[in-house]
């Protein structure tokens, strides 16, 4: 074996070295694998490297060294590991290192931060060393952290600025983590791969081939002409007989290639001589004469085969005015045949009135005869009709805008009455909760079909309706029909004891009275109310607006509206009373307890003898009873040594105890809380609640917002609630239910004296389905509503309540017109079929 030179082993030793330390890098679980190959590497080689060394090779690696030792000495202290490095925090660092690419700068992590040469400054850097030098002191902030490779990059550039550009392609990211040759190559390789010329397509325009379809797309097919060419068959040029089946991949064809360019190749299935008429067609046109003197549209379509006498001639719009007065005009004409002759001075009068009245009619047929097309599309966007619709307004209008409006407006009322008849069992129920849900409002709104229900158009209407309605407190009724005669009568006899109508002629006094109580009226209706978003025009205004636009009957048919804590009176504070009040209940509550203790004293004694050994009570069985009931932790374990340690009986004494305590809190005034809404998918169904509470802290907490939303639901799903409360529900109900009850059969059979006790007991059962109290709790069924609250009493501390709701279901009442189609046919045709 030839021995080997000092500079082949030098070079093998780098080789090997060089390769180790790209194996650590690239593949970090493999360091183990590597570095015993490394180390035998350096061995073999290490004994005539070592023979003899050249002095420039010793200066070389004793500059190294002491570079590597400097490096380590600039700088804060590397206390900080890789994973406490944040991203986006700033530090104080000193440049340890320069390179072509960036500078290495320490932050005091047990690694170096790369600075790109792309994130030094915002100005284009083309030299590191010209910006700064080793040992230099920066601020810099972390941009991104490798933690698998424990690297990361920093930026000199502020937050928020731009970086550096380089020939106008801004730098990325990932570049802070210098050049990946090997990746680049790849990425060059592919991009070349893709602009490499591919083989020309071994077909050609009019060929006539047979292949099979390689995949199917919504405009087409693509269908393999050749092996690695496929061309595309537009639906547009598929030939298929009637009733035929879509093709599918797989299907032979027979297809003509139409044209190809490149690699795309177009194909179609039509005959040659179809294919060659359309060619010469889109050529030179259809072989027609075309007259001399045409402009170029005109000779264009003269090409193509059209001519005006395809067309109808659209009568002007003055003729059709005059075939409308027709009839007045004739019978005019026979008056003027049958009356006398008239006098000289008149007929010298009437050949000057006809000139007048010639240049008048010309005037009026001016503007409708040049109707432009940027007053049609000024008034559509005005009103919102149809271009037609706008046409023949301007035209009646004789161009004037503001009237076509009044006109186009008054045309799409009068269609809106006729509608109004209509009977509409169909539309939406919706809600709306103002900002801190001190204010809800719930709304029904009627059209006469599911589709227009669904529609964007008539959701919003119903939308804005309900924001209406929240915005008019003094809002109670739809219409001025809606309100109550003894309200009206009422507002009536105070009007009439007013200072200023005693004063007024007594003849006068009725009419004044009446013109002030209808104002009163119109302030109560809601379709009297001025239109949040156009004050110009009122609610019912609206309504027709998109009766004559939707073109269906629309209706509000009912709506409620809550204020939180109307009509509750909050307590005043008097603090002197409320000390001396809790100070006497204080003395009282001592005296009872020490009355109670002497009375417990000897029994206590007696079982001291017989009690039984206290049972250990173990952490886990505390935590399983906080989780259960959310109690506190000593609660918890005194309730289990209370109860033996019986998770079971804990549970049901703190409930016990939590309920005992919510009946005290029962009795403190709630007027503050929140109103709550609930719209059923489909919003055929909703509900409005108002839940009170003490404060507005409570108010405002997620727990007290879950029991709102709770109890919206519960009351969604319940369709026999009525009342909150069985002490709610009215007398005469009661009364009502009592009587049909002590009519039945199974009654009369009973004995006289129990009829009375059964027929109650089935009376509170009928009130008990009515309240929401008394009802189930959706989320457990093993508890009523009732118990819910007082659970949620005893937790949150407060007093709460359901104080009122409202259910709305669409169409509730509302009887739907049944269709008897024989009749309606023949209604229509007077009785003849």
């Amino acid at each position: 074996m030839a021995p080997i030179t000092l500079q082949a082993s030098v070079v093998a030793n780098g080789r090997v070295a060089g390769v180790a330390r790209n194996v650590k890098a690239r593949v970090p679980r493999a360091r183990m694998a590597v570095r015993p190959a490394v180390a035998a590497a350096e061995t073999e080689a290490a004994p005539e490297a070592e023979a003899a060394p050249a002095p420039e090779q010793q200066q070389q690696q004793r500059q190294r060294r002491q570079g590597r030792r400097q490096q380590a000495s600039l700088g804060p202290a590397r206390t900080m590991a890789i994973g406490e490095v944040e991203v986006g925090k700033e530090y104080d660092g000193v440049v340890v290192s320069i390179r072509e690419f960036g500078a290495f700068v320490n932050i005091g992590a047990q690694t170096d931060g790369l600075l790109h040469i792309s994130q030094i400054s915002t100005d284009f850097v083309r030299n590191v060393g010209d910006s700064m030098a080793t040992g230099q002191e920066v601020r810099v902030r972390v941009l991104n952290i490798d933690q698998e490779r424990g690297k990361f990059a920093v930026t000199m550039i502020p937050e928020g600025a731009a970086p550096a550009q380089r020939g106008g392609v801004p730098a990325d990211d990932d570049a802070a983590y210098g050049e990946r040759p090997q990746l680049k190559q790849q990425a060059r390789a592919a991009k070349a791969a893709k602009r490499a010329p591919r083989a020309a397509a071994p077909v050609s325009a009019g060929d006539v081939v047979k292949g099979k379809i390689a995949s199917v797309a919504p405009f087409g097919v693509f269908v393999e002409v050749a092996e690695g060419f496929t061309g595309l068959l537009h639906e547009s040029e598929m030939v298929r007989a009637e009733g035929a089946a879509a093709p599918v991949e797989g299907q032979e064809l027979e297809v003509t290639v139409v044209s190809v360019k490149g690699d795309k190749i177009q194909l179609s299935q039509r005959s040659a001589e179809e294919l060659q008429q359309e060619k010469e067609l889109r050529a030179t046109g259809l072989k027609t004469e075309v007259p001399s003197g045409l402009g170029r549209l005109a000779q264009q379509m003269a090409r193509a085969g059209i001519s005006a006498d395809m067309f109808q001639k659209a009568a002007p719009v003055e003729e059709k005015k005059e075939e409308k007065k027709a009839a007045p005009k004739k019978a005019a004409k026979q008056e003027e045949e049958a009356a006398p002759e008239p006098a000289p001075a008149a007929a010298a009068a009437a050949p000057a009135a006809e000139p007048a009245k010639a240049e008048k009619k010309a005037a009026a047929a001016a503007p409708a005869g040049g109707i432009s097309a940027a007053l049609v599309k000024e008034l559509r966007e005005a009103s919102g009709a149809g271009m037609m619709d706008c046409k023949k307004a301007l035209a009646e209008c004789d161009g004037d805008i503001e009237k076509a409006k009044e006109y186009l407006r008054k045309k799409g009322l009068a269609s809106a009455d006729k509608k109004a008849g209509r009977v509409a069992a169909e539309g939406a129920v919706w809600s709306y909760i103002h900002a801190g849900s001190r204010l809800g409002v719930l709304v029904e709104m009627n059209c006469e079909t599911d589709f227009v229900a669904r529609g964007e158009k008539f959701q919003e209407l119903v939308n804005d309706i309900a924001m209406q309605i929240a915005a008019c407190p003094e809002v109670t009724v739809v219409a001025v029909a809606d309100v109550p005669a003894e309200v009206l009568e009422k507002e009536k006899a105070i009007e009439m004891e007013k200072e200023d109508i005693k004063s007024k002629p007594e003849n006068m006094r009725e009419k004044i009275v009446q013109g002030r109580v209808d104002k009163i009226a119109r302030t109560m209706a809601l379709l009297e109310q001025p239109f949040i978003k156009d004050s110009n025009k009122t609610v019912a205004e609206v309504i027709k607006e998109a009766i004559a636009g939707i073109g269906e009957n629309i209706q509000i048919r009912r709506f409620e509206r809550f204020v939180l804590g109307e009509g509750i009176e909050v307590a005043k504070a008097d603090l002197a009373a409320d000390v001396e009040a809790q100070t006497k209940a204080m003395q009282e509550a001592a005296a009872k307890k020490e009355a109670e203790k002497k009375e417990e004293e000897a029994p206590k004694e007696e079982a001291k003898a017989e009690a039984k050994p206290a049972v250990a009570i173990s952490a886990a069985v505390v935590k399983q009873l906080r989780e259960k009931s959310g109690a506190g932790m000593m609660d918890c374990k005194k309730a289990l040594a209370e109860c033996g340690g019986d998770v079971e009986a804990a549970s049901e004494y703190l409930r016990k105890k939590g309920l005992a305590s919510a009946d005290k809190k029962a009795g403190r005034v709630a007027a503050e809380g929140a109103v709550g809404a609930y719209i059923h998918a489909g919003s055929r169904l909703g509900v409005l609640v108002e839940v009170s509470c003490e404060t507005d802290f409570v108010a405002r907490g997620e727990k007290f917002r879950e029991l709102v939303n709770d109890m919206a639901m519960q009351i969604a799903a319940f369709a026999d609630v009525r009342v909150v409360n069985t002490a709610d529900v009215p007398a005469e109900v009661l009364e009502k239910e009592k009587a049909i009850e002590m009519e039945k059969e199974d009654i009369k059979s009973k004995p006289e004296a129990i009829r009375e006790k059964i027929v109650q007991g089935r009376v509170e059962k009928i009130a008990k389905e009515m309240a929401l109290m008394e009802q189930a709790f959706i989320k457990d069924t093993s508890k009523t509503v009732a118990e819910h609250i007082k659970e949620q009493i005893a937790g949150i501390g407060e007093n709460i309540q359901v104080r009122r709701f409202a259910r709305f279901v669409l169409g509730e009442g509302i009887e739907k017109k049944t269709a008897d189609f024989a009749a309606e046919v023949a209604a229509q045709t007077g009785g003849k079929l």
